[in-house]
């Protein structure tokens, strides 16, 4: 465990044992300090709780910049699988955006157009032309972030 990928960027991690449980992100480095929990522990709830938290800022930035409007509370459920589909990053499920946790890899970008695309089906299920400009309306970039996905791609197939 020398680095990860966070948004994109490679981050070196250091481990050290200490007399707690820690995970801190300093001078662009994630510093692990572990005493009863493994580093890889750690390290994975650091990730699902940073990725949880970016997410959530798209939402808000979406919501105060577009005008977004969704009925009722939406949130954000982190999973290691969503279902049998290896290449899924995300799916609606009810007011949940249920999202895979290497998605932490991807740039904000991406991320953003992943969060549109999923709001995009609280009004509309399919890929229809409606569906692709509701999506265009919260991430006006999106089809960069689709190019910019496919590059990703290899990274959401289980066990590589």
């Amino acid at each position: 465990m020398n680095e990860v990928m966070i948004f994109g960027k490679c981050i070196p991690v250091l481990e050290q044992e200490a007399g707690k449980d820690s995970v801190q992100f300093k001078d662009s480095k994630i510093l692990i300090t572990s005493h009863q929990e493994s580093a890889n522990n750690l390290l994975n709830e650091f990730l699902e709780n940073t990725l949880y938290s970016e997410l959530f800022k798209i939402y808000e930035q979406m919501k105060k910049e577009r005008g977004i409007q969704v009925l009722g509370d939406l949130d954000f459920e982190i999973m290691k699988k969503i279902d049998s589909r290896e290449e899924r990053i995300a799916k609606l499920k009810g007011n949940r955006i249920l999202v895979k946790k290497n998605a932490v890899m991807l740039p904000r970008l991406v991320l953003e157009y992943v969060v549109a695309h999923e709001i995009a089906h609280v009004t509309t299920k399919r890929h229809t032309k409606l569906f692709w400009k509701t999506v265009e309306l919260m991430c006006p970039n999106f089809e960069e972030a689709q190019e910019l996905l496919s590059k990703y791609t290899h990274l959401f197939l289980d066990g590589k």
